[in-house]
């Protein structure tokens, strides 16, 4: 039947089939949305449960830099002479270069023997010109030594300071009976300085002392 339809009339059956078609869309009935329900349970908290609060931070406090920070150890008085600071003969103090102490002053003089009031021998090898004896003195013989007709060297050990005293003494060999008058008799000796570069030093020197009889 369609095939005996003209063209226009095909065309105006198939429009209004797909006319058709959108009222019926348009117009069915719709099913109504279900919605579900879902039930939400809350617990309550646990009762041991310990709530941290957040600790204040301390304030920070800045310093500036070019403040010096207060020292806690006690002032403290500093002296510019010591028992090390004193010469031997004449009693004048004479401080040292960077001797300083933190304590009173030590005013005790030292005599010239003491070995903190020696001068510091120059070594050997540096010295140009090492002391000459300027005056001696001769040594008491022992009485003892002389009735048994006994001989003997007393080999010394001597500081002989810059200004050519002999400052310190001491044995190195020799018979006891002579050794006393050896000591006292080299500590009246004068020198001439030894010498470096021209400028008198101290310096330590070997020494002999000869005890013979009369012939």
């Amino acid at each position: 039947m369609i095939a005996r339809l003209s063209s226009w009339q095909s065309s105006l059956l198939i429009h209004g089939v797909i006319f058709a078609l959108g009222v019926g869309v348009i117009l069915w009935p719709k099913r109504p949305v279900e919605f579900i329900e879902v039930p939400i349970y809350q617990e309550a908290a646990p009762e041991n449960v310990q709530v941290l609060k957040p600790e204040t931070q301390k304030p920070v406090v800045l310093k500036s830099v070019n403040e010096p920070a207060p020292s806690k150890l006690p002032a403290r008085a500093i002296f510019g002479a010591s028992k090390n600071s004193y010469t031997a003969e004449d009693g004048v103090a004479e401080a040292k270069r960077g001797n300083t102490l933190t304590k009173a002053v030590d005013a005790t003089v030292l005599t010239k023997d003491d070995a903190e009031a020696l001068p510091t021998p120059t070594d050997e090898f540096l010295v140009s010109q090492m002391p000459v004896v300027l005056s001696e003195v001769k040594p008491i013989y022992p009485p003892k030594a002389r009735e048994a007709r006994q001989e003997g060297s007393v080999v010394v050990d001597a500081l002989i300071d810059a200004k050519g005293m002999v400052r310190q003494v001491q044995v190195v060999e020799g018979a006891d009976v002579f050794r006393e008058p050896a000591l006292a008799a080299l500590r009246q000796f004068r020198f001439k300085p030894a010498l470096v570069e021209g400028r008198p030093v101290a310096v330590r020197i070997r020494y002999t002392l000869r005890f013979r009889l009369e012939q």
